[in-house]
């Protein structure tokens, strides 16, 4: 694994920097709320705890009160005496009483059930009934008093409140610092992950924009073929597409370019070919004349064979003088003077010049106008050169020529389509179909192509072969599009 470089590390730093302020302020934060919270808790408590000991002061009080009073009542009972348990059934408060002579019960009394369950059993209380004679044995009653239950469970809730109030002081202060210190060691854990992440996530940035610095490292060393294809839809993504874009621009660029150089270094050749070969032309032909004129005798068959000769040499003259024409036209081709005008209505206009064609061209015109800027003569030869040369092609393939021309404004670029039913272009001829001088037509000169792109490039366009939905070859024609 590669170690970082300085883009990578300054992610990681900005993210480790993040981390720590937010681990820091979530840290005072934290402290600060859980110390707000502590002491609102504790005065709370404490207000609490105040009203607590006031009421508890109350059910004490209460408590104590009718403790003496049972005792109380208890001593004017035993005062009054008592014959039998029964009669104390209407005492207020008396759940039990019991008769006792010595350690025998006597007789006894109870409440019923449901006074019982809604009741809190007193101590018992024992009190010594008065006797008649000195040498009886007293009797004891045995009184059990109640209080209400429900008095005597919010006197134990009140209690546990109580209780609880005082501990919750002494939980704040162990329980906050042992919290803060657990906070304090996850926010640690957090801050040793974040490199981590942050390398993984670096490492995934940094990884995409190093394949673009060495992209543009190969572009910068003339490699045009590097392409990016990134994938997604961040502003990464954006940059590599665009990235993609330039370069293809600038290979399509160089590749005008280079062919601009070597068609004119082919014209220079076209101009001198045609140089010296039309010097000799004119005696040539002349000196084949003087000699078919010159001749007055009367072999037969010498006259036949020096007028075949003769027919020989003209033909080849004309031939040469018509690949002298060619090599002038393609030498001396004129600047582009270009002028708006919709290609809808250029390419009808040529065909309608062009009576001779009616029969094997069709024009499909876009339903919309697709103005460019073109120089009329120079476009009008374009169309011509790419007519003829796939009229030629049927026929080459014992074909009858069927000639499909479509016009469309496409992707920002005025298009113009045309398509044969020839024996089509393959695909390892079309990368040089458009060289000067390659023909793959007996009797061709190579040059049509070339001056068919060499106008294009000169628009500011280019021109490209593939195949034809009718198996021919299609030629399409690209010019900037007119605003």
């Amino acid at each position: 694994m590669r170690w970082p470089g300085r883009f990578a590390l300054k992610i990681l730093g900005q993210m480790l920097l993040v981390a720590l302020l937010s681990a820091l302020l979530s840290t005072y934060a934290f402290y600060y709320v859980a110390l707000r919270f502590a002491d609102f808790s504790i005065a709370q408590a404490d207000h609490v705890a105040v009203a607590s000991k006031h009421a508890a002061e109350i059910f004490r009080s209460y408590f104590d009160n009718r403790k003496e009073e049972f005792q109380r009542r208890a001593r004017a009972i035993a005062q009054n005496g008592v014959r039998e348990a029964d009669d104390l059934a209407a005492t207020e408060g008396l759940l039990r009483a019991r008769l006792l002579d010595g350690d025998e019960e006597v007789d006894a009394w109870e409440a019923d059930p449901a006074t019982l369950a809604r009741s809190r059993e007193a101590p018992p209380i024992v009190v010594a009934l008065p006797t008649g004679d000195k040498d009886e044995t007293p009797r004891v009653l045995e009184l059990t008093f109640g209080i209400p239950l429900e008095m005597y469970e919010n006197s134990l809730s009140l209690r546990d409140a109580i209780d609880k109030e005082k501990e919750l002081g002494h939980v704040y202060e162990h329980v906050i610092p042992r919290f803060l210190r657990q906070y304090v060691v996850l926010v640690l854990m957090m801050l040793a992950a974040a490199p981590l992440v942050g390398w993984v996530f670096a490492r995934h940035v940094t990884r995409r924009v190093a394949r673009l610095h060495e992209a543009a490292g190969r572009v910068g060393a003339g490699d045009l073929t590097v392409r990016l294809a990134p994938k997604g839809k961040d502003e990464l993504a954006q940059l590599g597409r665009a990235f993609d874009g330039m370069v293809a621009e600038l290979a399509h660029a160089r590749s005008r370019l280079e062919y601009l150089q070597k068609v004119s270094a082919w014209q220079e050749v076209a101009r001198r070919l045609a140089h010296e070969i039309k010097n000799p032309l004119t005696p040539v032909q002349l000196a084949v004349q003087e000699l078919a004129s010159k001749y007055s005798g009367d072999d037969a068959s010498y006259r036949r064979l020096l007028d075949t000769a003769t027919e020989i040499l003209r033909e080849e003259i004309g031939s040469l003088r018509r690949l002298v024409d060619d090599f002038s036209a393609f030498a001396k081709l004129p600047e582009v003077e270009p002028t708006p005008i919709d290609l809808n209505v250029l390419v009808t206009e040529i065909l309608r010049l062009q009576p001779e064609w009616q029969s094997f061209v069709t024009v499909e015109p876009s339903t919309a106008p697709v103005p460019a800027m073109c120089d009329r003569t120079l476009f009008r030869r374009v169309i011509a050169n790419l007519v003829e040369n796939a009229f030629q092609a049927a026929q080459g393939a014992g074909r009858t020529p069927a000639i499909h021309i479509r016009i469309e404004a496409r992707g920002g670029r005025a298009v113009v389509a045309v398509a044969d039913n020839g024996p089509g272009v393959a695909e390892t001829d079309r990368q040089h179909i458009f060289d000067p001088y390659v023909t793959h037509r007996a009797g061709g000169t190579g040059l049509g192509l070339a001056i068919v792109r060499k106008i294009v490039i000169d628009h500011g366009g280019d021109v490209s072969v593939g195949a034809a939905r009718t198996g021919g070859a299609l030629f399409t024609v690209e010019l900037p599009i007119r605003a």
